[in-house]
């Protein structure tokens, strides 16, 4: 969710020159009339996880910004987004357009995560998630807005209840992508390995395909990070890197329910709930999942 190394000055030089968006032309002002939308410009030059943290929260408060006649262009960069669907699950067109970052005017605001906010640092994630998104209310000129980390997304639900049942009631939702950002010193045969002995006892789905092995996987069957989210709502424990897919699973509905957190990042985040932190492959091969009273 957050780079090794920023890199907006030369990042242009390597932007792709074809990339796909999701409608023909950004949101512009119009003069004259008291009905014109205000529109706002935002942008994130990072991967998937900063930009669907982004987007989830717009798309959590498009009726609001409907009622307002708010409208938003949001730019993202394509070469740290392979799939833009994604991101298209989050948007809702009424009051978002979503484009590529080379189309960004110049009054765009940046939408990265970083930088502390009131001197809280990035590791207390949700006191900085609130205090990161009640700026950008400020900035939209709201008021009365949710801006906790786990927020209510009952669209998760009616995804949840269309799934396969093999993703349903999943005792350990294992997010074991290889992080992009540097997170975690990553080894697939040691998270192969541990999946392979927590699915001898429980039922468990991985985000990525688990070699020499029948374990349900959500990239396998094509599914996307807003659907991760839906199985997080009825998981018991999940075990994730810091990465894109956990940000689907910051709501109401799988914070009550996971039990305990397991969280392979070498800083140990704060997110408010009742979390184990893994810094590294050493403690991660230790990990006894008997030992937290699995019930």
């Amino acid at each position: 969710m957050r780079r090794s190394k920023k890199i907006d000055k030369h990042i242009k030089k390597r932007r792709l020159k074809r990339n796909r968006h999701t409608s023909k032309a950004p949101f512009k002002n119009i003069k004259g009339g008291n009905s014109n939308p205000r529109i706002f410009n935002f942008y994130c030059d990072t991967r998937n996880g900063d930009n669907i943290l982004n987007l989830k929260f717009f798309y959590n408060i498009s009726p609001i910004l409907k009622e307002k006649n708010i409208q938003i262009n949001y730019y993202y960069e394509s070469m740290y987004v392979p799939n833009v669907d994604e991101l298209e699950r989050y948007v809702n067109k009424d009051v978002m357009h979503l484009d590529i970052l080379a189309k960004k005017p110049n009054d765009s605001i940046q939408l990265w995560m970083g930088n502390d906010i009131n001197s809280i640092h990035y590791s207390a994630f949700d006191k900085y998630y609130d205090a990161f998104y009640k700026n950008i209310v400020n900035i939209l000129g709201l008021d009365n807005i949710d801006t906790s980390l786990f927020q209510k997304e009952d669209y998760l639900l009616d995804i949840y209840n269309k799934l396969d049942p093999k993703f349903k009631n999943v005792d350990i939702l294992i997010v074991n992508a290889e992080p992009q950002s540097g997170q975690f010193d990553y080894d697939k045969n040691v998270l192969d390995t541990l999946c392979k002995n927590l699915a001898l006892k429980y039922k468990v789905v991985t985000t990525t395909k688990v070699n020499d092995s029948n374990i349900p996987c959500t990239l396998e069957h094509g599914l996307k990070i807003q659907d991760i989210g839906a199985i997080s709502t009825h998981a018991n424990y999940v075990i994730a890197v810091f990465s894109g897919p956990i940000t689907s699973m910051f709501n109401t509905h799988t914070k009550n329910h996971v039990k305990k957190w397991f969280i392979l990042d070498k800083t140990d985040f704060s997110l408010g709930v009742n979390t184990v932190h893994i810094n590294n492959i050493t403690e991660l091969n230790k990990l006894d999942l008997s030992s937290y009273k699995y019930t």
